[in-house]
């Protein structure tokens, strides 16, 4: 009996042990087939929404205005004042790309009197549907002040009296990607269609060539965060903004939480539009952006954005697949995004949680590092994508609750604080870094006397949060 005892008891160790090592292996087998699961996934990232087909290189690309609907109509506003050389670079390009004259009527409104720059506009007035307007500036205000007033002054002339429905806002600096017009031709439905969508931008801040997967020229984003250089809103956005559009610093009003109201841009992955830093002159910011700005890079190859199923851009499809791919990428630490040598076959993740964390990085890959309204630039529910080395990002604000991805508010995912602390960032690279070596805290007495004797205008920085 108890010789039957002993073999039971080594049956039962050894079928506990065979079933502790079947467990084992099929929790190895899962997890290695999950993980392959994600990595494919990843690698598909995008593939799905690459159109199906190009029109070719540049020089050749020609779209046929029947390609375009009937009743489609997108006029195009071209803001500009004194540059010459810029308006007629850009003029050119317009006309040689607009696919049709009756469906992209061009009005250029120019701001004030520079007789160089009306010249060159008159050397276009024969063309068909092309209409000049000049407005007659007040003088005395600085060229926030002008550039705003304008805009009111152009984009009220264009709804209110000229009746149009939509209108594509360029400015005189802007190179155009042969596409551009497609690019609007294609997009204008989502407007209709969710509104939650309130522009259409063909600008990608942080599209510096280093920075974007140009194999998916062809893909598209949502985005918090208003870019502009051309961009195109409905009539019915602008009887909403016009009577409190603002008289200086009109972007970064559009930027604002209570204007914005939770909704969004689309913009590409691969910007079709670039300035012209030949033409262009250091501009309104005095050469800030210069470096970023020449980063910019147009599509190689025109994509034909009418073949393409633009449907994963309305909310209820881009909340469901954005989350996917955050929740499937691999989590590393800022510090070893900062380091690099990430896998080119895979995907990351990685967070930030005030305006250093995601200065120090901006600064290692030259995104745009400045925040508005407590939003980096591209930002989407708190999250940042962008190539790093070839490989695919996503840096994530701490305040996002990737479970709840598309449905937090502007305050549940951005710190309005976080764009006073990069202001004082700013400022403490400006003056910190070699020109002033004590304690860099503007409210300290020693740097507020050196402040004092450089006369340096603290005022013209706002409010600043030491970090």
């Amino acid at each position: 009996m108890a010789k039957w005892r002993r073999l039971l008891s080594l049956y039962r160790v050894r079928t506990t042990t065979l079933f502790a090592i079947f467990c084992l292996v099929a929790l190895v087998y899962y997890q290695t087939g999950h993980e392959a699961k994600k990595q494919s996934n990843l690698r598909q990232y995008s593939k799905e929404i690459q159109p199906p087909d190009f029109y070719g290189v540049a020089n050749q690309f020609q779209i046929q205005e029947t390609e375009i609907k009937d009743d489609f109509v997108a006029a195009v506003l071209v803001i500009c004042a004194v540059r010459d050389r810029a308006i007629k670079n850009h003029l050119e390009q317009l006309l040689k790309y607009r696919p049709s004259a009756n469906k992209f009527p061009i009005v250029i409104s120019q701001d004030g009197h520079a007789v160089m720059a009306t010249e060159v506009i008159k050397q276009f007035t024969n063309e068909s549907n092309f209409v000049y307007t000049q407005n007659h500036q007040a003088s005395g205000k600085n060229n926030y002040n002008k550039i705003a007033t304008h805009y009111k002054w152009a984009l009220d002339k264009m709804f209110f009296e000229r009746g149009y429905s939509h209108v594509i806002i360029t400015e005189e600096d802007l190179d155009i990607a042969p596409d551009f017009f497609l690019y609007f031709a294609a997009t204008k439905r989502l407007l209709k269609e969710d509104e939650t969508i309130w522009c259409i931008s063909a600008w990608n801040d942080n599209g510096g060539a280093h920075l974007i997967d140009k194999q998916r020229s062809g893909m598209l984003w949502r985005t918090d965060f208003f870019p502009g250089l051309g961009w195109m809103l409905s009539k019915e956005l602008w009887q909403e903004l016009s009577n409190g559009f603002p008289e200086i610093f009109w972007d970064d009003w559009l930027r604002r939480p209570d204007i914005r109201k939770g909704r969004v841009c689309i913009r590409p992955e691969v910007s079709r539009t670039a300035h012209n830093m030949e033409v262009a002159g250091k501009g309104s910011s005095k050469g800030l952006y210069k470096k970023y700005l020449e980063a910019i890079t147009l599509p190689v190859e025109p994509v034909n954005f009418l073949a393409m199923d633009l449907d994963y851009l309305l909310k209820k499809n881009y909340d469901l697949r954005q989350k996917q791919f955050i929740k499937e990428a691999k989590v590393i630490t800022r510090g070893e995004l900062i380091l690099g040598g990430l896998n080119p076959q895979s995907a990351y993740r990685a967070t930030f949680g005030n305006a250093r964390h995601y200065t120090d990085v901006a600064m290692k890959y030259s995104l745009m590092y400045d925040l508005r309204s407590g939003m980096p630039r591209t930002a989407y529910q708190g999250v940042v994508t962008f190539l790093a080395n070839g490989t695919r990002v996503f840096f994530v604000s701490e305040l996002t609750n990737i479970e709840e991805f598309g449905s937090q508010s502007h305050s549940q995912v951005y710190n309005p604080d976080w764009e006073h602390q990069g202001r004082y960032l700013e400022f403490a690279r400006q003056y910190c870094v070699s020109k002033w070596k004590g304690v860099c805290d503007p409210l300290d007495p020693a740097m507020a006397e050196w402040i004092r004797k450089k006369r340096i205008k603290l005022a013209n920085w706002g409010k600043m949060i030491v970090i």
